[in-house]
């Protein structure tokens, strides 16, 4: 029996669709020559950890910092990253924590460190994460098209943190957090998945929009 397990994506359908639908050469697709000012892309998958606890806890902040070397978010709309983490606040007892590390591993050093009323979920089976790169102006009219907050309001992003928040995304809903390199990330359920993608495709139509895979196909 082969080793090789291969992860299905709710994506795979969608790579290298794009909103020049009228555009080919010989029934073959030529991406080179179309300018995309937007571009979704899926990312690796990571660890999905849900995590609440009390913030006014010293001694779960603490093992929050000890476990993941970065502090715990308790301004609203907040996410504090790093290069292997990025943590979310979701609610004043709530955070997402998206890792590079492995989930079980993780899992048992926060067990480890945390104690008292504490619920840590593996929710990586049900989500995934997007990235959304393009023009600053194709970006903030998309934004603007997907939902009914005010994205404009934020401030931008620096390396170890920014701005995110949990609302409705098209008829679904998603956590949107902004990054340093002037991107946005939406974390999706894999149910909705196919059709953000295919909502990036309508909504991104007037500026050319593609959706990549993990590889950039």
């Amino acid at each position: 029996m082969s080793n090789n397990i291969a992860t299905e994506t709710p994506l795979m359908h969608a790579y290298g669709n794009f909103s020049h639908h009228e555009y080919s050469v010989g029934g073959e697709i030529g991406f080179g020559e179309l300018q995309f000012d937007l571009v979704g892309k899926e990312m690796p998958l990571c660890s999905h950890l849900n995590i609440r606890g009390d913030a006014g806890d010293d001694a779960f902040c603490a093992g929050i910092e000890q476990v993941l070397g970065i502090h715990l978010p308790t301004q609203p709309g907040h996410y504090h990253t790093s290069r292997t983490h990025s943590l979310y606040w979701l609610g004043p007892d709530e955070w997402l924590l998206i890792s590079q590390a492995e989930s079980i591993d993780l899992q048992a050093q926060l067990r480890a460190a945390l104690s008292g009323h504490v619920s840590i979920v593996d929710v990586a089976g049900g989500q995934i994460v997007i990235n959304l790169r393009g023009s600053a102006v194709a970006l903030a009219t998309l934004l603007k098209k997907s939902s009914v907050y005010d994205f404009g309001g934020w401030g931008t992003a620096v390396e170890g943190g920014g701005r995110c928040v949990q609302t409705t995304f098209a008829k679904a809903s998603a956590v949107v957090a902004n990054r340093c390199d002037g991107t946005y990330e939406l974390v999706v359920r894999r149910t909705f998945a196919d059709y953000i993608a295919r909502w990036l495709l309508d909504a991104g139509r007037e500026f050319g929009c593609r959706i990549e895979g993990e590889s950039g196909v």
